[in-house]
């Protein structure tokens, strides 16, 4: 979406790693005290995933992440060692948070291939208007996959996570005769693949969570045949 949602809180973290705080409170040896907590953590890889979105990988520093989720360098540094570790967290976090988990909310769906399609992708909208940073992330970690290598694999996972998903949909709806058993599953899941690619561009960028909601309802329509058609009462032979 185009608006940053707010960063998680630190509510009950000890928070003396973070930038702000009264300078004369002393500081314990070793790690740093704002690394502490489960909040902490999810306040940085936010941060994170909004500067890599914004700025790309080959400008986003740690330095640059720890002033955005305003926490010490140190504190950030406690958690992820560089930046290659924090960035594999934001692709293990987005991976397993929001990719298979909507996975498999529409993997229950058990009313068609339509229906779980859809429903995939409303889970994926619900996610988004919780935290628009995941859908940025995911659109931009794969452009910037482009251009690093070492980033390429794991970019991909999350695109064959989802192609395994359509393409064993398809393939179940052509045997249980609900589609063509001579639909070219491969090309309609690659088709479908690109759909939600621009579906995951537009929200991460794009659109308003209202225009998003709109569209996924639309492309749900358009799945199960009731988009196009003449209206109620019309002679399609009449012009």
């Amino acid at each position: 979406m185009t608006g940053s949602a707010r960063p998680p809180d630190l509510a009950g973290d000890d928070d003396s790693g973070a930038l702000g705080c009264e300078p004369d409170r002393p500081r314990r040896r070793g790690r740093p005290p704002a690394a502490d907590g489960a909040q902490t953590r999810d306040r940085i890889l936010w941060a994170a995933r909004e500067t890599f979105s914004e700025l790309g990988y080959d400008k986003t520093s740690i330095t640059v992440i720890a002033d955005r989720s305003g926490l010490t360098r140190t504190a950030v540094s406690h958690y992820f060692s560089n930046k290659e570790a924090l960035y594999g967290a934001l692709f293990d976090a987005v991976r397993d948070g929001v990719v298979r988990a909507s996975l498999t909310t529409g993997a229950a769906e058990y009313r068609g291939v339509a229906r779980q399609i859809t429903a995939f992708v409303q889970a994926a909208a619900r996610m988004d208007s919780q935290d628009p940073s995941y859908a940025r992330f995911i659109a931009a970690s794969l452009l910037d996959s482009f251009r690093h290598p070492e980033l390429r694999e794991r970019a991909r996972d999350q695109l064959d996570d989802v192609r395994a998903f359509l393409a064993q949909s398809l393939t179940h709806a052509a045997q249980r005769g609900e589609i063509d058993a001579r639909t070219d599953v491969d090309a309609v899941t690659e088709m479908l693949v690109a759909a939600l690619w621009g579906m995951g561009l537009y929200a991460g960028y794009v659109g308003t969570q209202h225009q998003l909601e709109q569209v996924v309802d639309q492309f749900g329509r358009m799945l199960e045949g009731t988009l196009w058609g003449p209206a109620e009462g019309h002679d399609p032979q009449h012009i």
